[in-house]
């Protein structure tokens, strides 16, 4: 009897530091996981559009440059007899294929990124602002995908005395998805990207003032 009333008190001693082990390591879990649902709401969209705005730049960027097109290939001024511009025709075939290629780029690009991961410093998760930068990065995963569409974007600016610089550009429309455990938003942002240009001699039509999509 005596050695059952020494061995009771060690193991409800015992008992209770595991307890109490427990609900504070839970606590902990739980504020680490507020934490990061709060993290995950401020870093993964500015960081899936950093990534995804990259990942479109670098393919597109690559795309033009394996096209080669020229002004010509795109669009060409047609002038009356006294040699004013009187109209600007555009290669529907060349301009479809463009826009096809460069949706395309964009998309394998984004393809290639789908699983992403964005590190945040442990000494964030603390809310204390000294230790923020501090400690082992914290890896929260998610997945990005995307839709894409693209039009041209015809724009006229003074090039000097009767001198007109004709820019066409492609402007890609990114629609990216993003999910996480405790996630879930899409961006939408526009890129666009110098194709070609030339300079008109002579007095450019109203019709043609200003910002226009041409297809």
């Amino acid at each position: 009897m005596l050695y059952r009333k020494r061995r009771r008190p060690r193991f409800r001693k015992g008992f209770v530091i595991i307890v109490l082990i427990c609900f504070v390591f839970g606590l902990l879990i739980y504020g680490f996981e507020k934490k990061a649902s709060v993290f995950s709401n401020s870093y993964i969209p500015s960081f899936a559009e950093r990534c995804a705005t990259e990942a479109i730049n670098d393919a597109v960027t690559k795309k033009l440059g394996e096209l080669n097109l020229s002004y010509d290939d795109l669009a060409k001024v047609v002038y009356s007899d006294d040699g004013q511009p009187k109209s600007i025709e555009t290669n529907s075939a060349k301009i479809n294929m463009l826009k096809a290629e460069a949706t395309r780029a964009a998309q394998d690009e984004i393809t290639k990124i789908k699983h992403s991961e964005v590190l945040i410093p442990l000494g964030a998760f603390t809310g204390l602002t000294l230790i923020s930068n501090s400690g082992p990065d914290i890896r929260l995963t998610f997945c990005m995908t995307g839709s894409f569409n693209s039009h041209l974007e015809s724009s006229f600016e003074s090039a000097g005395i009767n001198q007109t610089l004709h820019h066409i550009r492609l402007v890609v429309t990114a629609n990216i998805v993003t999910a996480s455990v405790d996630y879930g938003d899409t961006i939408t942002f526009d890129t666009d990207f110098e194709v070609a240009q030339t300079v008109i001699t002579g007095e450019i039509p109203t019709i043609y003032g200003g910002t226009r999509t041409i297809y």
